[in-house]
């Protein structure tokens, strides 16, 4: 029954214990002392009705080697003695033991262990050997990184006997020469788990399942400041107006910009200090993508209205040019057309009149597209 439980309750301790993280190095000295306790059923003796008087205290050492992982690897020597109503036997052993320690927070360090081992019994007169394995469990408290206090309990079982005796042992821990492995950093915070740190996280609370970008934002593929799991229509032109589901703007009427371009009297040419105007074209045409622009070109009232039809025309195509190859909008959302000396806006009788008549409009209209809702 003693075997049996002890061999239960060491396999339920290895199947709980956790990976170990990365313990110091280094070849280990362990003196020790220890009470060794026979197994009942032991028959060592010639006499069947001898007995023990009690079980014995012995003294061991160790050496061997601990690793930067759980695992350390011991040779143990360990020699007692006890005493009988018929008279006085020794025992001495040798064995061979894996230490597997687990992690822990603080000095205590538990350790599960297991080994096999050749133990010499004096009897009297007598001599023999036999075979054993052992294991158990126990327990380390560091005092610093060189030294630690170490007790453990374990089942010594005979491979040749169906006797299992069971030994306390309580020494001290010496590293020698040893060298620690860095112990691994603690992980970053990461409040709302998208992969990245809080401290370089700008956007702390993304939900759960939304891609995002190295500073932990929602990804926005088309840059229109609607993150891609909320945008209905993803590639929209770059520095486009949109709305709340990353949809164009479109606009319910048609706009008409009167351009401040004064032409030349009889001339077509657009004068440079004019381009801002026309800028101010393209820009809204960038806000605005589903929209498309007709430049009205006029005259004044002098010359033939064939001529200043003509005239007209060429005033709002040399317009429609300069905002085509100086501000790259798209042509095909550019037309110009002449209206002749139709519609002053002023009296054709003076000079700042006629000046005022010499002029381009702008009339922008939305081009219907459909959009996802």
């Amino acid at each position: 029954m003693k075997n049996k439980l002890l061999i239960m309750i060491c396999a339920a301790g290895l199947v709980q214990a956790a990976p170990g993280v990365a313990q110091e190095s280094g070849f280990t000295l362990t003196p020790s002392i220890g009470y060794y306790a026979f197994d009942s059923d032991r028959a060592l003796f010639s006499n069947p009705n001898d007995s023990y008087e009690d079980d014995e205290a012995f003294f061991s050492m160790g050496a061997g080697y601990r690793w930067n992982n759980p695992w350390q690897l011991e040779l143990v020597y360990l020699a007692g003695d006890t005493e009988t109503n018929a008279g006085e036997f020794n025992f001495n052993h040798w064995r061979v033991d894996g230490l597997y320690h687990v992690a822990t927070e603080n000095n205590f360090t538990p350790y599960w262990l297991v080994g096999a081992g050749e133990n010499t019994v004096e009897e009297f007169s007598a001599e023999y050997d036999e075979s054993f394995v052992n294991y158990g469990f126990g327990v380390k408290y560091a005092f610093n990184h060189a030294v630690s206090a170490r007790t453990d309990i374990r089942g010594i079982t005979s491979l040749d006997e169906e006797q299992t005796d069971v030994a306390l042992t309580l020494g001290l821990q010496f590293l020698l020469g040893g060298s620690s492995a860095p112990a691994a950093p603690a992980a970053p915070l990461d409040a709302d788990n998208d992969g990245v740190a809080d401290n370089v996280d700008s956007c702390l609370s993304t939900p759960a399942g939304v891609e995002v970008d190295d500073n932990g934002c929602a990804l926005d593929s088309d840059n229109d400041g609607v993150a891609d799991y909320k945008d209905s229509c993803l590639g929209t032109e770059a520095g486009a107006k949109v709305d709340a589901k990353g949809c164009y703007i479109i606009l319910s009427e048609t706009h008409k910009i009167e351009l401040q371009v004064n032409f030349a009297n009889n001339a077509s040419v657009v004068p440079a200090e004019y381009f801002s105007e026309i800028k101010a074209v393209a820009d809204f045409m960038t806000d605005y993508p589903a929209t498309d622009v007709v430049f009205e070109g006029y005259t004044d009232s002098r010359g033939s209205s064939d001529y200043n039809q003509t005239l007209s025309e060429q005033r709002a195509e040399a317009v429609a040019n300069v905002l085509v190859s100086n501000f790259s909008v798209l042509a095909s959302r550019v037309s110009a057309v002449g209206n002749g000396e139709a519609s002053p806006v002023a009296d054709n009788e003076t000079a700042e009149g006629r000046s005022a008549n010499r002029r381009v409009v702008a009339v922008i209209s939305a081009t219907v597209q459909k959009r996802a809702e």
